[in-house]
């Protein structure tokens, strides 16, 4: 079998796809210049970056390998059906917690990452996380920041959603903010004509979402002369190095019943680990890289939500789920430490009903009401409690604790929707604390504040944004990677992706992370032919 340029491999023998696509049939050896982990906001810039080369005029483009552990689904797969998509797009099945099964935390496991599976919401990385940031060592000035932040947002298409196209449970959300006399946006999207389906979470069927399959992604395999190829269902698991220089990576193709089909091993001059925050954490974690500081410093933006319920019908799910926010307690208004946004959102059903604090009856009778509920987040910025570890067989073990500040900040924004979901006239609201669920009037809100602040482990929490646990910064001491996102003491291995952040970002992530991405391949294209060019990629072959 012959391993052609801008073509995706994989285990899955589906029919119709968008791009070129070639079944895996024996295991592969593959000499490329550069081999990245992961296909996701980072993965996929880096890939499409390097591959295209600088922008200075010369033919720079180099040979690029990405390994992407989740299966490679187009549009015609995402058929918007909850008990397909789920298992398909979202990692271990959406059953994926902390420690305790704590917290479960939203991530994608596809070509494209969580990209695929998120609701678009585009946020430039704040002016004041950016100043927190240098003052702890960070090497990035807002040029380079708003170059990067700019160049990608023009290539994902973000704007501004229309006041028209705010569904019934963003109203709400306005008007409730505008009572209070809140500052609020509707968001920036990276969509173009969206349908307003709904169905954000199970990949977008019309490919109006513009994620990374789709944008970066295709860019990348399409280019007259590509020299990329994209090798999905494959498990990266050895990074092999010596004397700080990195020469390949090995895993394994893994079919859907968990079981190793074939091997890969990439002879690659450069390796980017591009992974998300837990698994690039695991990743260096089994190979010995950095040891002692990476998988430190783990942040999720957990977020509780609660409804309300309504007289009349919302019709939540039907629309842009996440459209606007209120911006008054955090980063976006100046909180220079922890605060929270309250982000409207809204779940198909399945999940909507996994996510009731109820059982039996009581569940039955919430469902009934589905129609007739309002429904937000509060979505905090935490401190950076969490630390990744690895199980005996090699898995990650995600252990994260609320600190008391954490816990003040969801208890201050609970009380805050609440009586903005009274204020715009909900006959009842309901919570995600198993001990106070529901909400009758106004002078109940003060229960459910302080059943959070004395039993926070009997609140529902959920996140989508695990950032963290390999720090940037040049403090060779304390930090994985460099301002450049090199691992400190190698000559060749990068890791770009959101576990660099040093801190939680307060925002959705997906932009900041991009824009990361993008300086770090212009950083890399810059210097290739002085620091990279004549490693062999041969080195490390077996």
């Amino acid at each position: 079998m012959m391993v052609n340029d801008g073509t995706i491999y994989g285990l899955e023998n589906i029919e119709k796809r968008r791009e070129k696509y070639s079944l895996i049939g024996h295991d592969i050896v593959v000499d490329t210049d550069v081999c990245v982990i992961g296909s996701g906001a980072a993965g996929a810039i880096l890939g499409e970056k390097l591959a295209n080369g600088g922008s200075d005029g010369r033919d720079n483009s180099k040979s690029v390998v990405i390994l992407e552990k989740g299966g490679y689904y187009d549009a015609e797969d995402m058929n918007q059906r909850e008990v397909d998509m789920v298992p398909l797009l979202w990692k271990n099945g959406g059953a994926n917690f902390t420690d305790k099964l704590r917290m479960v935390i939203a991530q994608g496991q596809c070509l494209g990452g969580s990209t695929v599976i998120n609701d678009a919401v585009c946020f430039k990385t704040p002016q004041i996380v950016r100043e927190a940031w240098r003052n702890m060592g960070v090497d990035i000035s807002d040029e380079q920041w708003n170059k990067s932040l700019d160049e990608v947002w023009s290539k994902i298409h973000a704007s501004r959603v229309k006041e028209g196209d705010l569904n019934q449970n963003n109203l709400m959300l306005k008007k409730a903010c505008a009572i209070k006399h809140y500052k609020s946006s509707e968001n920036d999207r990276n969509c173009k004509d969206c349908m307003k389906c709904g169905f954000c979470h199970l990949g977008c069927h019309y490919e109006t979402k513009q994620d990374m399959l789709v944008t970066y992604i295709h860019d990348m395999l399409n280019k007259p002369g590509s020299k990329a190829k994209i090798f999905c269902n494959c498990a990266s698991e050895k990074v092999t190095y010596s004397n700080g220089i990195v020469d390949g990576v090995e895993g394994s193709f893994i079919d859907s019943t968990g079981a190793k089909k074939y091997n890969i091993r990439v002879n690659a001059k450069v390796v980017i680990i591009s992974a998300g925050a837990i698994a690039s954490s695991q990743l260096l974690l089994k190979n010995r890289i950095a040891e002692g500081k990476t998988g430190k410093g783990l942040s999720l933006h957990p977020a509780p939500f609660l409804l309300g319920r309504f007289k009349d019908k919302i019709n939540a799910y039907d629309g842009i789920p996440m459209a606007y926010t209120c911006h008054e307690f955090g980063v976006t208004n100046g909180m220079s430490e922890g605060g929270f946004l309250i982000e409207s959102i809204f779940l198909p059903i399945f999940q909507f009903s996994m996510g009731l604090p109820t059982f039996l009856e009581y569940h039955q009778k919430f469902m009934e009401d589905f129609t007739h509920y309002t429904m937000a987040g509060v979505m905090i910025r935490d401190e950076s409690n969490g630390t990744i570890s690895l199980t005996e067989n090699g898995n990650p073990r995600v252990h994260y604790v609320l600190s008391q500040k954490d816990i003040k900040n969801i208890s201050n924004g609970l009380k805050t929707l609440a009586e903005m979901w009274f204020d715009v006239g909900a006959e009842q609201v309901i919570s995600g604390h198993r001990d106070v669920t529901l909400l009758n009037r106004k002078e109940d809100i003060q229960t459910l504040v302080q059943a959070v602040e004395t039993n926070p482990d009997a609140l529902q929490v959920a996140s989508a944004h695990p950032q963290g646990g390999n720090r940037m910064g040049e403090d060779v001491e304390n930090c994985v990677v460099d301002s450049k996102c090199k691992v400190h003491g190698f000559k060749n291995l990068y890791i770009c992706d959101a576990s660099v952040f040093p801190t939680s970002l307060g925002v959705n992530p997906q932009v900041t992370v991009m824009a990361i991405a993008a300086m770090t391949a212009d950083n890399i294209n810059k210097i290739w032919d002085e620091q990279f060019a004549g490693i062999s990629a041969e080195a490390g072959a077996k």
